[in-house]
């Protein structure tokens, strides 16, 4: 018998003794399972060969080849659907078809060989044994299928040990792993070798012996469920690791109370060697004997050890009996823990116990006497405790609900409308101008006005309804069960007339007049915030077209403000995509009717949304901040083109740009404007700064001191829209000012309405008396100009003349003036 005919014998047997022993290891374990399918289908491999290599003749060679290529064609299968579940891959099993694709080149292979299988004219006898040999006329593809599926496999094999691993922090994976991954390499070569590359070249001849070397891995696989616990993660053998491990200690007595085993903690505990105490009675150990009936009544009770250095020790001794299926004993379960210390506490517990006594009894008539004052603390507490808790609801100075307890009482009604299906009206409240009256009335009667104006709400408005100071002059109303839109426009427009009534304060009448701005649920919002913020944006709706008036918030203001997000949106980044232009109007001395000045306009050219107009962007500007650099580039640029005029000889006079509110709330505008100055090279004289009323009205020591500094530069400083805001003459003759211009609105009442024209004078008169000089701004007609000629204004700026214009239509201006002198 050839000595390859007997490996494959051996090899079977070895295949079979490992699946049975892995089997019974754990029959439950699905990793078990599969490995003894996949090493019987390897022992069935084996003796199929076996019975080959022992035939007498092709024939009978040939029948045992086709019955083993079953084995050999879904070993490949088995051992990557192992691969899987063991590498933690087997989510993939979990797709629809999983099996299917895992286990169709096996199909095709059972396919190709069985029922296409070769004659016995491909079997060779050598010295080995019986050879096959492939035909090719099959084709490259088919003739190799089994090459290519095999091959294919064992690389997938060996991509996920490899991957396993690596990415595995567990100790023990990492070595199943590895030893794994080398006997599969291993025996992938060896075999690639044997039973692939050699038969392909046909040189030499020999028998297939890759399932000799398949014994490798499977060995490894084997050897990692004896050493590393692979597939052993059963229910009993955590029990026994954790009986091993534990730090109580664990004694098992048979029936007569004999030890017969021990655990480590028991032994660490007691300071025994296991052999000193195997087979020795029980009460060796105990210090007073006890009855054998005591442990066996499955109860807990303290009692002392004697360790081997004759200590005693404290235990809690556990016990309790074992039987067998027919209810006799088998023996006795003994659990302890050390409990000295436990034992060494309650000692002085008691000790503690004993003393405290003592004291409470002192402490009980020093807290009697405490108790009195404790009474009145916490009836004090009680009392802050109301407090805060108005203070955390309630406006403390007018005594409203504040905002958290609006939006609780909004949350709640929103809540009951949807049951109910009915409506609920949302009003934001601001009253106008305020902040006049706290800058010249003082604080304190601004408060006082704030108590009376949310006493005249409460009156105008139902007990239903709820009514909330949000902060400063801000209010909101919840209005219930509205029927309609004109209902909560009614409600308004009531408030809006007590409003308006004089509010007597130091025996002065006092009016007032506010915006409001209103929502309804479900229609505007059906959360609060919504309802809010729309109430909020109808508000200032209002506010825009004149103040004590109301606006529902409708689909048109909502279109609104997704515009405004939209140029919100655009205007980042406008600098530095070149969109931003300056346009010069001219200014014309109405003596010599030459241009004098020239101010610089700001235009916004979009790419998306082509020319917009100042009037649309420049709130946003400030509203953002972007008013910032926006402002910078705008001064930069215009002194910048003035400073080339002048050098080019094409113009030679000052140039006027706006100065924003916002910039001059920058500490670090007085040396913006400086380092721009030195930047580009323009004298200060050829520069004017326009400014309007309202930032006189804001922080006015640090404006006017700013404006001092930047007209001891040689700046020159002039008021934009005089006459339009609210402003103070105390604070105009502090104010180092050149010049006021009078605004468009009073210039387009000339010869149409005689109070515009009586404002004009008294402009004029003013300035004359202040020694300012006066410019018009927005001149249209020759009536406009005779009128503002007759009363003496310097200056005009205005269509009638020019329009303003780029920086290029200015110099083919300028040239065309040239070439007339």
């Amino acid at each position: 018998m050839a000595i390859l005919t007997i490996l494959y014998f051996l090899c079977g047997i070895t295949y079979v003794i490992l699946g049975i022993i892995t089997f019974l290891n754990d029959s439950k374990n699905e990793l078990n399972k599969l490995f003894s399918v996949m090493a019987i289908n390897l022992a069935l491999w084996s003796f199929m060969f076996f019975l080959m290599n022992g035939s007498r003749n092709a024939k009978a060679a040939s029948d045992f080849y086709l019955y083993a290529t079953f084995f050999w064609s879904i070993f490949y299968c088995l051992f990557l659907n192992f691969i899987i579940i063991l590498t933690n891959k087997g989510a993939f099993f979990k797709k629809k078809f999983a099996y299917i694709i895992l286990y169709l080149p096996a199909l095709i292979c059972i396919y190709l060989y069985v029922f296409h299988t070769e004659t016995s004219q491909n079997f060779v006898e050598t010295n080995l044994g019986w050879a096959y040999i492939a035909s090719k006329n099959k084709g490259f593809i088919w003739s190799n299928f089994f090459n290519i599926y095999w091959f294919s496999y064992i690389i997938s094999v060996i991509f996920l040990l490899f991957k396993w691993w690596r990415n595995s922090k567990i100790v023990r994976e990492i070595k199943q792993a590895k030893l794994i991954l080398v006997t599969t390499f291993i025996a992938a070569v060896a075999g690639g070798i044997t039973d692939s590359l050699i038969p392909m070249i046909r040189r030499p001849v020999m028998p297939c012996i890759g399932i000799i070397f398949i014994v490798i891995p499977v060995i490894g696989v084997w050897y990692s469920i004896k050493k590393y616990k692979l597939m052993d993660l059963n229910p009993e053998n955590f029990a026994l690791e954790v009986l091993k491990i534990m730090s109580e200690g664990l004694i098992i007595a048979n029936h007569e109370g004999i030890i017969k085993d021990i655990n480590k903690g028991a032994l660490e505990l007691l300071g025994y060697d296991k052999s000193m105490i195997i087979n020795k009675p029980i009460n060796y150990l105990f210090t007073d004997k006890i009855e054998l009936s005591k442990l066996t009544n499955c109860s807990s009770f303290e009692i002392e050890v004697l360790q081997s250095n004759n200590n005693k020790l404290s235990i809690l001794l556990s016990s309790s009996v074992l039987k067998d299926e027919w209810g006799d004993s088998l023996g006795i379960v003994c659990i302890f823990q050390d409990i000295s210390e436990i034992k060494h506490v309650q000692q002085k517990l008691k000790k503690s116990y004993d003393e405290l006594e003592i004291k409470v009894g002192e402490r009980t008539r020093e807290l009697s006497s405490s108790n009195e004052e404790l009474e009145c603390e916490i009836s004090s507490r009680i009392d802050m405790e109301f407090k805060i808790k108005k203070l955390a609801y309630y406006d403390f100075l007018t005594g409203l609900p504040n905002r958290t307890l609006f939006i609780d009482r909004l949350n709640q009604e929103i809540f009951n409308a949807a049951l109910s299906k009915s409506f609920l009206g949302v009003l934001f409240l601001d009253l106008d101008s305020f902040k006049r009256i706290n800058d010249t009335m003082g604080h304190a009667k601004g408060d006082e006005l704030l108590k009376m104006v949310s006493k005249r709400l409460i009156n105008t408005m139902l007990e239903s309804d709820t009514v909330c100071r949000v902060g400063g002059d801000e209010f909101l109303i919840l209005i219930q069960n509205i029927k309609n839109n004109e209902e909560i426009k009614a409600v308004s427009e009531k408030i809006l007339a007590d409003l308006k009534k004089p509010f007597i304060i130091d025996n002065t009448d006092l009016y007032i007049t506010t915006s409001i701005g209103g929502s309804i649920y479900p229609i505007d919002g059906s959360d609060v915030e919504t309802l809010i913020k729309n109430a909020d944006i109808a508000m200032y709706k209002a506010k825009e077209k004149g103040r004590n008036k109301f606006e529902l918030c409708t689909e048109i203001i909502k279109e609104s403000l997704v515009e405004e997000m939209k140029l919100t949106k655009s205007l980042f980044g406008a600098i530095e995509r070149n969109e931003l232009e300056l346009f010069y109007q001219p200014q014309i001395s109405l003596i010599t009717g030459k241009i004098i000045g020239l101010e610089a306009l700001i235009r916004w050219n979009n790419t998306e949304l082509g020319m917009v107009n100042p009037i649309d962007f420049i709130h946003i500007a400030e509203k953002t901040g972007l008013i910032l650099p926006i402002g910078e580039w705008v001064l930069k640029t215009a002194c910048k083109q003035n400073k080339e005029w002048k050098d080019k000889g094409i113009l030679n006079v000052p140039i006027a740009v706006n100065i924003s509110v916002n910039q001059f709330q920058n500490t670090k505008i007085i040396e913006d404007i400086i380092t721009i100055l030195k930047e580009t090279g323009l004298d200060p004289n050829d520069l004017e700064i326009e400014i309007t009323e309202n930032i006189i009205m804001k922080e006015t020591e640090y404006i006017i001191e700013s404006l001092k500094q930047l007209k001891q530069l040689g700046i020159k400083i002039a008021i934009d829209d005089f006459g339009t805001e609210y402003s103070s003459l105390n604070y105009i003759k502090q104010l180092p000012v050149d010049k006021i211009k009078i605004d468009i609105s009073f210039v387009r009442g000339i010869n149409i309405n005689n109070k515009d024209e009586a404002i004009i004078k008294v402009i004029i008169a003013l300035a004359k008396n202040l020694e300012l000089k006066v410019i018009a701004e927005g001149v249209e007609t020759k009536d406009q100009i005779e009128f503002l000629k007759k009363e003496g204004c310097d200056e005009i700026q205005g269509y009638y003349y020019y329009k303003p214009m780029p920086a290029k239509k200015i110099e083919e201006l300028m040239e065309k003036i040239n070439k007339s002198q």
